[in-house]
């Protein structure tokens, strides 16, 4: 029997604040406080990153390199033994109802679906085998010669621009049309993957997203 060929229009979703209706870093941090893993220092360091990051003297970029620096000298294990948990109590509870239901329409429709988001691959994988979601482009974490966390990324940091080139390869390899095409995301750092397909949507939207979005007629949900 001749299989089936995949869709050519495919949805891209962002995670924080779109397909999780809360930000899962803000979560993270909770737990790994609770558990005893973050010192007063790198929490200091987070919170003067994020006030800068408010006044916009620092981009998603120099936050995401600051939060990766806590994974240095790090067995990735326990990491990944707990991401299924993690992902039970804290992320599954907070998806977004309305961007659910944008999702299981598109996989409804047979169109390949792809999680694409600045966020780190090993709590993601629950998320994608959880929701049936056919592709993931996210941040990976680097690990050293000793097989611990190195404190940097592997590759690019998925955010900004950095989304539309991974998604522009992957669609390369498994025959998507942007052009025919979904994506949707929350913040002024998704406008460059939007821009990229025909039918870009945007979900609680920072006032940047929102004035742009107003501009160029685009949905929101």
């Amino acid at each position: 029997m001749k299989q089936k060929q995949p869709s050519a229009i495919a949805a891209f979703f962002d995670f924080d604040e779109t397909l999780l209706a809360i930000d899962s870093a803000g979560i993270g941090f909770k737990v790994l406080r609770e558990q005893g893993y973050l010192t007063k220092t790198f929490m200091l360091k987070m919170a003067i990153s994020m006030l800068l990051k408010k006044a916009g003297l620092i981009n998603e970029k120099i936050i995401a390199r600051t939060f990766l620096s806590f994974y240095k000298g790090r067995d990735p294990q326990p990491f990944i033994d707990s991401a299924q948990s993690f992902y039970d109590e804290h992320l599954q509870p907070n998806l977004s109802p309305a961007v659910t239901q944008k999702l299981l329409w598109h996989q409804e429709q047979g169109h390949q679906t792809v999680l694409v988001t600045g966020s780190i691959e090993y709590y993601l994988k629950p998320v994608i085998e959880d929701l049936g979601i056919d592709h993931l482009l996210c941040s990976h974490l680097e690990i050293d010669n000793d097989g611990l966390f190195s404190g940097r990324s592997k590759g690019p940091i998925c955010v900004g621009e950095a989304k539309v080139t991974l998604a522009k390869v992957l669609a390369e390899i498994h025959g998507i049309d942007l052009a025919q095409s979904y994506s949707y995301g929350n913040s002024e750092l998704d406008i460059p993957m939007m821009k990229q397909v025909n039918h870009p949507i945007v979900v609680n939207p920072t006032p940047k997203l929102a004035r742009y979005a107003q501009q160029n007629n685009w949905p929101d949900i």
